[in-house]
């Protein structure tokens, strides 16, 4: 598999067609400062696609990106790779946090949504935070697919890599599957991608 293109669609705060034209979604989520930009670029090897760096919390719409596949028997396919607000930034108005959540939690809980995957963004220095897990709990509670990608492993030594396996495999259980990568060094984001991508 190997994106071929990725164009921004649109921005979205409320009801609008992209959300149900057939088309897949797999959503990122995560943290403020988790590297969820950063995840982005790095799957569909846009350097660009996402600005990395603004002030955290400023994303107040979900966005859309188009990614045009072509699969291992050379067909082709599309996706929309949906860039949701990052959540949990203390800076922001407590008004201004609900307004953001309310924006999340919409989606998440969107009944009719071609939504084919949530990936959720953690930090492997912090590990899974209970915003994560109040994210965990709204997909189960829909009936939603969802993946853990551990990002910033390149922060960690080897004695940290494992402490944070045994938390991981600890919470998650064998039902829920996660990844471990980098999208500063792309160290394990074809690995990311595969999980991503398997199924669409």
């Amino acid at each position: 598999m190997r994106i071929l293109e990725t164009t921004f669609v649109q921005g979205v705060v409320d009801e609008t067609a992209v959300l149900y034209d057939g088309t897949p979604h797999i959503a990122f989520i995560g943290r403020s400062n988790v590297g969820k930009s950063s995840t982005l670029n790095a799957i569909t090897g846009k350097r660009k696609l996402v600005k990395v760096g603004q002030t955290p919390g400023k994303t107040r719409e979900i966005n859309f990106f188009k990614a045009r596949l072509e699969l291992e028997d050379k067909q082709q396919t599309s996706v929309y790779l949906v860039d949701l607000p990052g959540y949990g930034y203390a800076k922001l108005s407590k008004t201004q946090r609900n307004q953001l959540k309310e924006l999340i939690f919409w989606y998440l809980k969107h009944p009719t949504a071609d939504t084919a995957l949530v990936c959720i963004v953690i930090d492997s220095k912090v590990g899974i935070t209970d915003h994560d897990r109040e994210i965990i709990e709204v997909l189960n509670a829909h009936d939603k697919k969802f993946i853990i990608a551990v990002n910033k492993i390149d922060k960690l030594n080897q004695k940290s890599r494992h402490a944070l396996v045994q938390s991981l495999t600890q919470e998650l259980g064998d039902t829920t599957a996660y990844v471990m990568y980098s999208a500063t060094t792309n160290k394990h984001i074809n690995l990311l991608q595969e999980a991503i991508f398997n199924g669409i």
